[in-house]
């Protein structure tokens, strides 16, 4: 082969590798590095709370409510919609926002609790989310998904469930090898 084969193979090789561990969208990728330790999750609720952990990324957060954001480093916050900001305490840097609309997110934080109606919420990067549900009228919790809406789960209603991004995956065991087998006597 070629040099420039060689390269041109490597190149579709990198973006493949890319673009499957990174299925945002690039609206949702806005502003993020590439890093194929992040992922994409989805969730959204009528009535509900979540928290995120030691997390990274962007997010994009509608909401009816309160969020708490704490110790965040990175662009600042941009709000839409009816959102005001509640408390700031720049000492321990923690900030409450309440209201309804849009908060978008993009850098690090320690954690960014929310509780409220009507939330819908894109992550992509890696972290920890905390969810826990309540029921609306019509019985339901709400829905969280990573890649695939149609490989949705429920959102809890019955205490808290965390949950990782990237999702853990587990490997498949490998084929054993012939020197590996035990040999019959």
């Amino acid at each position: 082969m070629t040099l420039s084969r060689i390269t041109l193979a490597l190149t579709a090789v990198l973006a493949a590798a890319v673009s499957f561990s990174q299925p945002a969208t690039p609206a949702q990728r806005a502003g993020v590095p590439a890093n194929p330790g992040f992922g994409t999750m989805h969730y959204q609720t009528k009535v509900g709370s979540f928290k995120m952990l030691d997390a990274q990324g962007r997010v994009e957060i509608d909401f009816t409510g309160t969020l708490l954001l704490s110790r965040y480093e990175g662009l600042p916050a941009a709000v839409s919609g009816d959102i005001r900001v509640e408390y700031d305490n720049k000492d321990r840097q923690k900030v409450v926002y309440f209201g309804s609309g849009r908060i978008v997110l993009n850098g690090k934080w320690r954690g960014a609790q929310i509780f409220g109606r009507n939330l819908r919420a894109v992550w992509f990067g890696a972290g920890v989310v905390r969810l826990s549900g309540e029921f609306d009228r019509n019985l339901e919790t709400g829905w969280y998904w990573y890649d695939d809406p149609a490989d949705r789960g429920p959102w809890p209603s019955q205490g808290v469930a965390d949950f990782h991004l990237p999702p853990f995956r587990l490997a498949t065991p490998a084929k054993p090898r012939a020197r590996d087998e035990v040999k019959k006597p």
